[in-house]
């Protein structure tokens, strides 16, 4: 009993790690600025999905698709993508006086959808670079899931949208 009761004062008088390190700090303007420059990344992206996408051997030579750059773009690639690890940078929006507090459930559905898309993309992109190898498989495959992964790349593009608008 004595041991049970050591460990819920222990619980109290130490936070969670995740609780201490934020210290309830709101964003930095950099840090929310990152969401506006992966977003305009993103947008980019989109705009020029098939450039991105295709990757082609000097003097004429064979090209083909990969995915690298929807990675790279969702900042899954490098610690300096702006888009890397964003999901800290939202964790801090409950810290910041909005004006209008009521859309903190809307941006937290977004940042929901932001996540469920940023893996489905991932996910669709990393076996797109394996398509061609993949019995049954081929360029038509590899385009298959790119065009799946650049499906998710539209939500997440979206979710950022609705992201910056309640922030």
């Amino acid at each position: 009993m004595a041991a049970a009761a050591s460990v819920g004062f222990l619980a109290t008088a130490n936070p969670l790690p995740s609780m201490a390190a934020s210290g309830g700090a709101p964003p930095t303007r950099e840090e929310l600025n990152r969401i506006k420059v992966g977003y305009e990344g993103i947008e980019y992206l989109l705009a020029n999905f098939d450039k991105e996408t295709t990757i082609c051997r000097e003097n004429g030579g064979e090209c083909k698709r990969d995915a690298e750059p929807v990675r790279r773009y969702l900042g899954l690639r490098s610690t300096t993508d702006p888009l890397f690890q964003i999901e800290k940078v939202f964790n801090k929006v409950k810290y910041m006086e909005l004006e209008d507090p009521d859309k903190l459930e809307t941006f937290f559905e977004a940042t929901e959808e932001f996540n469920s898309a940023i893996n489905l993309s991932n996910s669709m992109a990393f076996v797109s670079q394996f398509g061609e190898y993949n019995p049954g498989g081929g360029k038509d495959e590899v385009l298959k899931y790119l065009n799946e992964a650049k499906k998710q790349v539209v939500t997440v593009r979206d979710s950022l949208k609705v992201i910056i608008l309640g922030i």
